[in-house]
């Protein structure tokens, strides 16, 4: 395994829409209705891709084998306005199952804490859906913490839905 860290190109944004696509399914099958993961396409992620690859106010970081995306982050400024004291927010962190458990997630969450921490951020939230144990075990092993329960609405269903904070980001920081 040859891995590579960096800011994907805009010529990559079908690559990046596809692997979107694949993490999703791979992530979410047992949670999900069945017609909703149908309804994921390369071709309806590529819109976001193209857009927030050139966007200067989204860190945008990729993971590569031998040239091939793997995984990804995406992180910046939060909309949230219902949680105290934070600042930013991790809108996306995904690796490919062929991939998870090698330490890219945690590679991926610290370059974008990095970034978060030198735009003069002080904290980051996360969404998660409260069915996805594995990736919740995950984010409270970095040592975040659960500020909200709710409901979240993808493709017409309702789901039960996480929200986590990281507060001490400078521990990632070696």
């Amino acid at each position: 395994m040859t891995l590579e860290f960096r800011r994907p190109i805009f010529d990559e944004a079908e690559a990046m829409a596809r692997l979107h696509v694949q993490c999703w399914r791979e992530a979410y099958a047992d949670i999900l209705p069945v017609e909703l993961i149908n309804s994921f396409t390369d071709q309806t992620r590529l819109p976001m891709w193209q857009a927030v690859i050139p966007n200067a106010d989204r860190f945008v970081l990729a993971a590569y084998d031998d040239g091939k995306p793997v995984g990804f982050v995406i992180s910046g400024g939060s909309d949230e306005k219902h949680i105290v004291n934070q600042d930013g927010h991790l809108w996306g962190l995904y690796i490919a199952a062929s991939h998870s458990r090698r330490g890219i997630g945690r590679h991926l969450i610290a370059c974008a804490v990095h970034d978060w921490l030198a735009r003069g951020g002080t904290t980051m939230t996360i969404g998660v859906l409260a069915e996805n144990i594995r990736a919740r075990s995950f984010y409270e092993a970095l040592g975040a913490k659960l500020v909200k329960l709710g409901t979240y609405e993808w493709g017409g269903v309702l789901l039960p839905d996480t929200v986590y904070i990281l507060e001490d980001l400078l521990s990632f920081i070696p």
